[in-house]
């Protein structure tokens, strides 16, 4: 016969609480809310009339919330936290006793409410204040929290919480980067100013009363030496005068570049239909 074996396997599942299943800040306070209002009907409390949730049963229900969260991690009879002077307001909240408290001012800035780090209910606070001020950075989250609330490691956790926001992530991500392509020949070789050229236009400019004038730019491809010619028309003509004129100063380039232009084309359409032999056989050399 076979021997059987029993295994008896115990597992422990810990199942989520019950506001982690809600991403949202507002989304645990509003359904918090309701379930107060469930409630205080069960126990035929006076609730509100109206079907939307007022500003007061939200900011309750934010105070009920942190209250409960305070006693998970804080003790009931603590007077300091982590070297912090801590005191028990009226609505049973731990709250920091900070050093400004002879200022005339807000309760809650005075004495900012105490929250546990690294909690899911804190992350998600904080997420809700990065989303309300357009996905700010940390030290303009850590100063919007100081005013309402005091946060163990507060920019440790901000920036755990901002480093985990798809849309930072999107803005702040690194271009793809590829190695630099080498120079062609052109660009580096020896040679003359200018015997390498490149042509373009910029403009037009408007000129009084009614002309345009457009601006022929010469860069020199080794050198970046630029000469600067003035056009008055985009035809061919006007622009092999121009042409003309920089070769008179500069010299004549053995390469030029340029672009598809119509001026360009039709220039280089000329100079093709030239016979450059009949030319230089009916060459006139002047003897001294």
């Amino acid at each position: 016969m076979k021997k059987k074996i029993i295994v008896d396997l115990s597992v422990k599942i810990e199942k989520p609480e019950l506001f982690e299943r809600l991403s949202s800040f507002s989304k645990i306070v509003k359904d918090f809310c309701w379930m107060m209002r469930f409630v205080n009907k069960l126990r035929k409390k006076p609730s509100y009339g109206t079907k939307t949730l007022t500003v007061e049963e939200k900011a309750k229900a934010e105070i009920i919330l942190w209250s409960i969260e305070q006693k998970k991690h804080f003790q009931e009879k603590e007077n300091s936290v982590h070297g912090l002077q801590v005191v028990r307001g009226d609505d049973e909240v731990l709250r920091v006793k900070t050093r400004i408290i002879e200022r005339e001012d807000d309760l809650s800035f005075l004495y900012p409410i105490l929250l546990p780090s690294k909690h899911y209910l804190t992350e998600c606070l904080i997420r809700e204040y990065h989303l309300k001020y357009c996905h700010a950075g940390v030290q303009i989250l850590a100063a919007k929290l100081i005013l309402q609330y005091w946060i163990f490691s507060s920019k440790r956790n901000i920036s755990s919480c901002i480093s985990r926001c798809v849309v930072c992530k999107r803005f702040t991500a690194k271009a793809l980067t590829t190695p630099p392509i080498q120079l062609p020949l052109d660009r580096v070789r020896e040679s003359a100013i200018f015997e390498i050229t490149g042509i373009d236009l910029c403009g037009p400019l408007l000129l009084k009363p009614r002309g345009k004038a457009w601006i022929v730019l010469f860069t020199c491809a080794v050198y970046r030496a630029i000469h600067l010619e003035p056009l008055t028309s985009l035809s061919t003509e006007s622009f092999m005068q121009t042409l003309r004129r920089f070769i008179a100063r500069r010299g004549r380039p053995s390469t030029v570049y340029t672009d598809n232009a119509t001026n360009f084309r039709g220039t280089d359409n000329a100079l093709k239909k030239i016979d450059w032999q009949k030319i230089s056989e009916n060459e006139c050399y002047s003897i001294k």
